[in-house]
């Protein structure tokens, strides 16, 4: 309790509202959001001075006629509830301004909400609404109204008769057309039509001169009309996942468009004219069919973000090297056969993203980009890791994965900052021991190559916490992990048939994830209950036989998967575990429990029979 005015009581696990609460008259602001109440009570009434009650995230199936006598309340969320109807009660709220009744299970809305002429914000989504009453068209201060995620396939007459509209949101339905009185709605600044079934849009929308914000993302449009050239206010434009062929260069008529998405789409070119939106900050053109970047983005000196990736691109025009300001470039999954040269006087770049190319080697230019944090190289045909990529010293995120890279340069130590080094499936024939000086590193990822053995200089990586050495050569478990100390997740999965799993791994405390499947792994070692902090236990498709009766004393342990293994039973305690909530036992001969007992993977049946078997039996089976 903040105050005697203010009730916060989020997330307390409550069944009803506290007496305390009801019986204090001058409360004026109540949060009640994530609880299991299922009813509010009759005398909530008392609360005559409440003005804001939220009761997100419960589990109320109605409201009570009583709410009708909080004739202050001012705002009130309901969202996330089970509620099927509002009450014609509500008509008694003289002073609401926000209503929030997002994601319930109403069809429709009684036709007294249209007494709620305080109403300014008006939260809907995620319910079955089809339709709206008539005498919606008199909430005349109405300013947000949010119908995402219903079920309207025509939008009713009375929203075009809200004045103060400001804030339209409809995404999620199965509207197929919008009817001309669109270009009513003159105050209109947001509108979001995204996931429905457009084709094609009114040219009144077209005259919404105020919209800064026009969101319609996964329809079925094919083109925009010369009439976008009127919305000279429009700062974000996102028609992803439609049908266009080409943009209308009238669209560069919009001096004030900071955001462009065009993801999605069947586009061979941009815009001709694209250099005339001067303000564009952030254009995104990913999944289409550019086969060239126009040089003309080179005048755009706001342009900060450019995503073209799943293209065409077999280069970038050097007219680009102008572009200094670009701090995150996305070229992925094109055809580029070199490193752009353009990119070598982009100083501001932050994040370069050049996965799924053809690039074979990196030019000394890259140092130049030596703001670079995120950089991603992964699916190309580079034949070495650069000495030059290591000059980039606040580098934290390197992705140089499935490539045909065979070694580390020795430099590789300069890189102080990098914490996460993913080089899986390359040609590795041993753990590089320069990786061993990267103090910042929380993540490496070696899988899929052909690593035989760990250094023991392993143990310097001070900051490590998650390994992936699986699909390698080890013959044996590298025991040399078991000295990282902060290690939290190890896999090391089709190590090239292991059998033992050494007693050193058992003083791994910080461990949380252990994946040590498809091995030929026979026994887990005994002592394994002292890995107090494991959560996941992954071992399928090993010879195990038995588990040790110490795992029941892993009390966080939640996941357990032994598939494939050759158990026969399981230890008796194991019903001790309360957190466990899952056990796989697919492909194991089973008897105590049997196979069908384990088939659900769940703990429950699978404790009560072994405690039930241990009583009849009077014993323990390990």
């Amino acid at each position: 309790m903040l105050s005697e005015m203010v009730f916060n009581l989020n997330g307390k696990q409550l069944t009803e509202i506290p007496q305390e609460v009801l019986t204090s008259a001058d409360v004026k602001c109540l949060q009640l959001n994530n609880n299991s109440i299922k009813e509010l009570p009759k005398n909530l009434q008392c609360l005559l001075k409440l003005e804001i009650l939220s009761m997100e995230g419960n589990v109320l199936k109605c409201l009570p006629p009583e709410m009708g006598h909080l004739s202050q309340l001012q705002a009130l969320n309901l969202s996330h509830n089970l509620i099927t109807s509002l009450p014609d009660d509500i008509s008694r709220f003289r002073h609401i301004r926000q209503l929030f009744v997002s994601h319930n299970q109403l069809t429709q809305l009684p036709s007294c909400i249209g007494s709620l002429t305080t109403l300014q914000v008006l939260g809907l989504s995620g319910n079955h609404v089809k339709t709206l009453p008539e005498s919606m068209s008199n909430l005349k201060n109405l300013h947000v109204l949010n119908l995402d995620f219903n079920q309207m396939s025509t939008l009713p007459k009375c929203i075009f008769r809200l004045p103060q509209l400001v804030k339209l949101c409809l995404c999620g339905n199965q509207i197929k057309n919008l009817p001309k009185e669109i270009g009513d709605l003159k105050n209109l600044r947001e509108l979001s039509l995204s996931k429905n079934q457009i084709a094609f849009l009114p040219v009144q929308l077209y005259n919404l001169t105020n919209l800064e914000e026009l969101i319609i993302d996964d329809n079925r449009l094919t083109g925009l009309s010369d009439k976008i050239e009127r919305l000279q206010q429009l700062k974000v434009l996102s028609v992803a996942n439609n049908l266009f062929r080409y943009i209308n260069d009238k669209l560069c008529g919009c001096p004030c468009i900071k955001t462009l998405n065009l993801t999605g789409n069947q586009l061979c070119c941009l815009p001709e004219k694209i250099h005339k939106l001067t303000n564009l900050v952030e254009l995104h053109a990913d999944r289409n069919a550019l086969e060239v970047l126009p040089e003309q983005l080179a005048l755009l000196k706001h342009l900060s973000v450019v995503s073209c990736g799943d293209n065409h691109l077999l280069y970038l025009p050097v007219e680009l090297n102008n572009c200094s300001q670009i701090t995150k470039l996305d070229l992925s999954g094109n055809q580029l056969d070199e490193f752009p040269q353009a990119l070598s006087t982009m100083f501001s770049l932050l994040h370069l993203n050049l996965n799924r190319n053809e690039i074979y080697d990196i030019p000394e230019t890259i140092i130049y980009n030596s703001n670079l944090k995120f950089l991603e190289i992964s699916e190309n045909k580079l034949q070495e890791f650069s000495g030059y990529i290591c000059a980039l010293h606040h580098l934290t995120y390197l992705d140089l994965s499935k490539n045909e890279i065979q070694g580390v340069p020795p430099n590789v130590s300069d890189m102080m900052s990098l914490c996460d080094l993913l080089l899986h499936c390359n040609k590795l024939t041993g753990f590089p021991p320069e990786l061993c000086s990267l103090q910042s590193l929380q993540r490496l990822n070696l899988l899929g190559n052909q690593i035989p053995s760990v250094p023991l200089q392993i143990c310097q990586l001070k900051s490590l916490k998650e390994l992936d050495l699986s699909d390698n050569n080890f013959k044996v478990f590298p025991r040399e992990v078991c000295s990282i100390v902060t290690l939290e997740t190890l896999h090391i999965r089709h190590g090239m048939k292991i059998t033992h799993l050494p007693d050193e791994l058992c003083t791994m405390n910080n461990l949380k994830n252990l994946d040590i499947s498809d091995n030929a792994v026979r026994t887990i070692p005994e002592n394994i209950g002292g890995m107090r902090n494991l959560v996941n236990i992954t071992a399928s498709n090993n010879q195990v036989s038995c588990l040790p009766a110490s795992v029941s004393a892993i009390e966080g342990l939640r996941h357990i998967n032994l598939n494939g293994n050759k158990l026969s039973s399981l230890p008796v305690d194991i019903h001790l575990m309360k957190d466990l909530e899952e056990i796989s036992l697919e492909g194991n001969p089973m008897m105590k429990p049997p196979r069908l007992v384990c088939e659900g993977k769940q703990v429950y049946p699978i404790g009560r029979y072994l405690q039930a078997a241990d009583m009849v039996e009077g014993d323990v089976y390990y």
